[in-house]
């Protein structure tokens, strides 16, 4: 089993101006399945925070349910199909109750999932998945930020089923996973080099050692949430997420 760590953090541009926190994390484990996902809610879309709320609780229920199918299919593309297409429906169904347009809820999603000896996951728009194999950091899935740095593609974009990228593997050696917004990314990711900052190996070990049975309280998650909180957060105007899998 893996030990996880998930929190997203109000930008400092946010706190400013009374914006609400737009990035949603949420971890779900049931029948031995675990799954991370996380979201940047879009800061052109008047209710992205609703839209990344809808993936993450969707992209896990979905991941959990569907895992072993996900990750054993020959056809990438079906199960591309399948994961936005629910991704889309719960979206769409947020957007109803809000009385707005699904573009208005415009949010990226980033997943891991795990179950036995394997992983899979999938990231559509920016942020960066990484993992820890053998003690190697690296980069599974980076920034999908087409020409500018601040243009990037939503669940609800015309795009999105062509820039959804599907990772999946063994765990043989991988002691780790870390997800990511590009707010944390801004600490943490050099999109010059494509590299991920050593201090994520550091984070994934402190999650992989903690001690078991954590509360939501327990004080290594409250030494993570100040890290975020304060140094990662300072670096950026943008809300800050992140989610971590140890062991």
């Amino acid at each position: 089993m893996f030990k996880e760590f998930h929190y997203q953090a109000r930008g400092r541009s946010h706190l400013r101006d009374g914006t609400p926190v737009q990035d949603r994390t949420k971890y779900l484990s049931r029948g031995g399945v675990q799954v991370l996902c996380l979201a940047d809610g879009a800061g052109s879309a008047s209710h992205s925070e609703f839209g990344a709320q809808a993936v993450v609780d969707e992209g896990c229920a979905v991941l959990v349910e569907q895992f072993a199918d996900y990750a054993e299919s020959n056809d990438g593309v079906q199960v591309k199909v399948d994961l936005l297409g629910r991704l889309v429906a719960k979206v769409a169904a947020a957007a109803e109750r809000h009385h707005a347009s699904p573009d208005d809820l415009a949010s990226t999603f980033l997943c891991v999932a795990v179950f036995g000896n394997r992983f899979l996951g999938a990231h559509v728009g920016d942020g960066v998945v990484g993992y820890l194999k053998h003690g190697d950091l690296k980069v599974i899935s980076g920034p999908d930020n087409a020409e500018f740095a601040n243009q990037t593609t939503f669940v609800t974009s015309a795009r999105a089923l062509e820039s959804l990228r599907l990772f999946r593997g063994s765990l043989d050696g991988v002691s780790g996973f870390i997800l990511m917004s590009d707010g944390t990314g801004d600490s943490l990711y050099d999109p010059r080099t494509g590299e991920l900052a050593g201090a994520c190996s550091k984070l994934i070990a402190a999650v992989g050692t903690a001690p078991g049975q954590q509360s939501k309280n327990s004080e290594y998650r409250k030494r993570l949430r100040r890290l975020v909180d304060s140094t990662i957060r300072n670096a950026t105007n943008d809300d800050c997420s992140i989610g971590i899998f140890g062991r």
